[in-house]
């Protein structure tokens, strides 16, 4: 078809659609979706910027490793400070890994007894990436806490028990001391 044709086609159906009426319909639902593909487009990257902001700095970490460590940490000050007998508690969070993004890896056990390590890769060409699975939390490996206790050796002895079965540490890994 030259392009005169297709002029002709294009007119000829803008003509019958003035002739049935359905012209002025056609216009107004055109007219809309171009209204609303302009709104989306304000308020979408308002949704994406708000998604990103709640991810963090990490991608797709939800908080940040100091965010988690100051959670933790306040955490366990509400937990001595409902004990009885327990005032003015600040405690401090130690860490053996960070955490970090989990990703699914095969392992193949090689003839001289090693094993190997691989990434499961999804998709192929330029669309080929591992088979991500989300993140790893910290690794929780020690509390220090000071507080006012009163000098008591058995409230002392009640967080340190406390705090290692609320955590799953052993208690060589909690310190608890005496504060003003």
């Amino acid at each position: 078809m030259t392009q005169s044709n297709e002029a002709r086609d294009v007119m000829g159906t803008v003509a019958h659609m003035k002739k049935k009426g359905t012209l002025k319909i056609f216009i107004i639902i055109l007219a809309v979706g171009a209204l609303l593909l302009i709104i989306g487009s304000f308020i979408l990257p308002e949704e994406e910027q708000n998604q990103s902001e709640a991810q963090g700095s990490g991608g797709n970490q939800i908080i940040g490793f100091f965010e988690y460590k100051e959670m933790i940490e306040r955490e366990i000050e509400s937990i001595c400070l409902s004990v009885s007998g327990v005032e003015r508690v600040e405690a401090v969070v130690f860490f053996s890994e960070v955490g970090g993004s989990l990703y699914a890896q095969n392992t193949q056990s090689g003839g001289s007894g090693s094993d190997k390590n691989e990434y499961v890769i999804i998709g192929n060409g330029s669309n080929a990436h591992a088979l991500y699975l989300g993140e790893t939390l910290p690794t929780l490996s020690g509390i220090g806490i000071v507080c006012h206790t009163g000098g008591s050796m058995e409230k002392r002895n009640e967080l340190l028990l406390l705090l290692s079965n609320a955590y799953g540490l052993p208690m060589t890994r909690i310190y608890v001391s005496e504060g003003d």
